[in-house]
């Protein structure tokens, strides 16, 4: 979701660089995502994995507010986590750089994260913030990339970041670029715990010795049809029994979940968070209250495709 400003009072010459803007600011929201359902369906001969996943997007959001500082260049990059790189590693700035190089935007910016979805957590927030940072910046800058194109430069910078470019309800396929939207989620509470284990998702993909047969079809029925108890028992992900032989503790979360009346639950990516589905606000805020006393913990609802 964007909110913009144009600052008429730094104009710079409509002969120098008409398309761009003299200055101002946009606000973006950088959604996380959780894997409904995520299979591998092989190896690549490039050394990647074909996956099969059923994304959705969630309220729990990072915020960017991306300002252009005409006559400047570089990417100077702020965040309220002290936790997080600021440097040219940080997925933010690798967004504002290639966009930088590939249409010789001819400002600097100054862009200040507001870190909310926990690091390293199966949430997507590396990638959902370069994702806003590409919406944000094409935005401001009055660029009109096509679509198409923010797709192809946001595979380039992460696996996930095709989807977050998307947001919504998603089937995502091949590494992750390619992206079917699909009908909207039907309404529920969701509650997300993050236990604070450190999962390497190199190490997780290296455990991976088969891949599933696991269909996909029943999901996507359940979500055409809003059936959310349904939707609920097919969560599926490949990777919940490899992440959690090394951290039992996750699955444990997974069972407790369930028995605080959650109509079903599933760990997100390779871990560590888990999410819970429930039908009714009050069964949704027990589970985070008591969930909360050894975890960090965040209740959720679905969000729509904002772009």
């Amino acid at each position: 979701m964007l909110r913009s400003s144009q600052n008429a009072n730094h104009s710079l010459s409509p002969l120098e660089n008409p398309r761009f803007p003299a200055g101002g600011f946009v606000k973006v929201n950088a959604y996380a995502k959780i894997n409904l359902f995520l299979d591998v369906a092989g190896k690549r001969a490039d050394g990647y994995h074909d996956i099969v996943s059923v994304m959705q997007s969630v309220d729990l959001c990072d915020d960017l507010m991306i300002e252009a500082l005409p006559g400047e260049s570089g990417v100077q990059l702020f965040c309220n986590d002290p936790q997080l790189p600021t440097d040219e590693t940080n997925l933010i700035v690798k967004a504002a750089n290639a966009l930088i190089r590939e249409f010789d935007i001819p400002c600097g910016f100054k862009i200040k994260l507001n870190k909310r979805i926990p690091l390293g957590a199966g949430l997507a927030g590396g990638s959902s913030d370069c994702a806003a940072t590409l919406h944000g910046i094409n935005k401001l800058c009055n660029l009109n990339i096509p679509f198409t194109r923010l797709l192809e430069i946001g595979k380039s910078l992460g696996a996930d970041v095709p989807f977050c470019l998307t947001n919504g309800t998603a089937l995502t396929e091949g590494i992750g670029e390619k992206i079917t939207l699909l009908p909207t989620h039907p309404p529920c509470f969701i509650v997300i715990v993050c236990p604070g284990v450190h999962v390497s998702t190199g190490e997780i993909f290296s455990r991976l010795v088969s891949f599933s047969t696991a269909c996909v079809n029943p999901m996507l029925n359940a979500i055409s049809k809003k059936n959310l108890q349904q939707l609920s028992t097919l969560f599926y992900n490949i990777f919940t029994p490899i992440t959690t032989e090394i951290h039992p503790e996750i699955f444990d979360l997974i069972a407790e979940l369930k028995t605080l009346s959650a109509l079903g639950a599933e760990m997100t990516g390779t871990g560590s968070s888990v999410f819970a589905y429930f039908n009714n606000e009050q069964s949704a805020l027990k589970a985070f209250h008591i969930m909360k006393l050894k975890n960090k913990v965040f209740l959720c609802k679905v969000v729509d495709n904002k772009w």
